[in-house]
């Protein structure tokens, strides 16, 4: 595209009955308006060519690369949110029913335990009676004992 003329379009423009400020402010916005809509050298520089194109292309994923990843029916194999929602309500129930056994476990060993403490205080009693009978006994033939040696001594 050949260049736009700015000085020869502000003469035209003069000759054709406009002044001097009108004509530049006109070549200026013309001038404005193509040049924002043309691409430079530098500005094609910039571009991608065909074979970088085809080199970037080379290099994506292909199908067989992509197949390599997890499939829909490996990713179908894990669990929802929901699924593990569920899960963890179900474990939550499991441990209140084990600690309602637990503590049912432990009211059943408390009172075999006050039960054992209960019959044992009761032997102590029994086996303490016997040996305090025993030893009013003992002391009650000692006593007779010295009382008859008393009369046969004395």
């Amino acid at each position: 595209m050949p260049a736009f003329d700015t000085h020869k379009a502000v003469k035209e423009l003069c000759s054709a009955g406009f002044d001097d400020a009108q004509a530049e402010a006109v070549v200026d916005q013309i001038h404005g308006a193509v040049n924002e809509n043309v691409a430079t050298k530098t500005d094609i520089e910039k571009l991608v060519t065909r074979e970088e194109l085809r080199e970037a292309i080379a290099k994506l994923a292909t199908k067989t690369d992509l197949e390599q990843f997890a499939t829909k029916t490996d990713i179908e194999k894990f669990a929802t949110r929901e699924e593990l929602r569920r899960d963890v309500a179900d474990l939550d129930n499991k441990l209140d029913r084990l600690d309602t056994k637990l503590d049912n476990a432990v009211e059943r060993l408390d009172t075999k335990i006050d039960n054992a403490v209960v019959r044992l205080r009761d032997e102590i009693e029994k086996q303490g009676t016997r040996h305090l009978r025993n030893v009013v006994v003992v002391v009650g033939a000692f006593v007779g004992l010295s009382k008859a040696f008393d009369v046969l001594f004395t």
